[in-house]
C-alpha cells in the first residue's frame, strides 16, 4: 500500500471534503457554547471557557457518530464512564475528551482526529487556563 492509500484509509467514514466542515463545527460550537453561557445564563469567568469547551467536545463526538449506531453506542459508553468518575469538572472534561479522541482514532478516522485537535487543543488550553504548579 502506498502512503496516499494509507492516509485515505485513516479518514474513516470521512472524505477530504469533510475536513473543513469538522473544523468549522468545532469552532462554531465553542462560540455558541460561550455565547449561551455568557448571555443566556449570565455566567462569568472559568465557567464560560468550560462551557465553550464542553460544546466543542460534544460537537467532536457528534461528528464522529454521524448516523453510525456502533459509534453512537461507544460515545454513550464514554459519556457514562465520564459521568461515573468522581473528579472535578475539569478532569471529567479532559477524561471525556481523551475518550472521544481514542474512539475517533479507533474508528479509523485518525487523520480527522489529528486535524480536529488543532483548534481543539487551543480551546482546551484557553478553557482550563494556566497550569497549576505543585
Amino acid at each position: 500500500m502506498d502512503v496516499k492509500g494509507f492516509v485515505v484509509d485513516q479518514l474513516g467514514h470521512f472524505s477530504v471534503y469533510d475536513l473543513p466542515e469538522v473544523l468549522f463545527v468545532i469552532v462554531v460550537a465553542a462560540l455558541l457554547g460561550y455565547t449561551l453561557a455568557r448571555f443566556g445564563a449570565r455566567q462569568t469567568g472559568t465557567v464560560l471557557k468550560q462551557m465553550a469547551f464542553w460544546a466543542a467536545a460534544a460537537a467532536l463526538a457528534a461528528v464522529f457518530v454521524r448516523s453510525q449506531l456502533p459509534m453512537a453506542a461507544l460515545m454513550l459508553a464514554a459519556a457514562v464512564l465520564a459521568g461515573k468518575r468522581s473528579y472535578e469538572m475539569g478532569n471529567d472534561a479532559l477524561f471525556f475528551s481523551v475518550l472521544v479522541v481514542g474512539i475517533g482514532c479507533g474508528s479509523g478516522a485518525t487523520v480527522v482526529v489529528v486535524l480536529a485537535m488543532i483548534p481543539y487543543l487551543f480551546l482546551m488550553r484557553w478553557a482550563f487556563g494556566p497550569a497549576s504548579r505543585s
